[in-house]
């Protein structure tokens, strides 16, 4: 499903760099963080650099989005970062936020209208769905990632 997934995207006019060490292990600074990362989505990011949007106000998070060097405008984490931030001294509100997202995992970041995200449950492997000021509130929209990969080649969009 992953390989007719960047077919379809491609199709759809996104700009997708593929990984040249197709099927390579996750990125490391998710290794110690996640756990119970859905194989489908390990096969995914294994196999993309990137995959950007036309308008380039979405994107897939890949392979290059979780390496920490280089000048990038938005973080991986960028959304859990905000949330840290706007807690400030709240040593409990703090603690809540990276539970959160200690297990919901980002895939997908967008721009567009707002700062929103797709993430994957580390509790059940379903693909949720949530937007900013209130970024650890989401709701589900797929009960996997496979499942979400088919529902954007059937819908023939992404919306965030």
């Amino acid at each position: 499903m992953v390989n007719t997934f960047i077919k379809h995207m491609k199709e759809a006019g996104w700009d997708i760099a593929l990984n040249e060490e197709r099927g390579s292990d996750i990125p490391k600074v998710l290794k110690g963080r996640y756990t119970n990362i859905p194989k489908e989505w390990q096969e995914f990011v294994g196999n993309i650099r990137h995959m950007v949007s036309p308008d380039e106000k979405t994107w897939f998070l890949g392979a290059e989005d979780f390496e920490v060097q280089g000048d990038k405008a938005f973080l991986w984490n960028e959304w859990e970062l905000m949330s840290l931030d706007a807690a400030g001294d709240d040593a409990e509100w703090k603690d809540g936020i990276a539970q959160f997202w200690s297990q919901h995992l980002p895939i997908v970041m967008s721009v567009n209208g707002g700062y929103a995200y797709y993430a994957i449950s580390m509790a059940d492997g379903a693909v949720v769905r949530g937007a900013g000021p209130e970024f650890e509130t989401c709701e589900t929209v797929a009960q996997s990632f496979l499942v979400f990969m088919k529902n954007i080649c059937q819908s023939d969009r992404i919306t965030v």
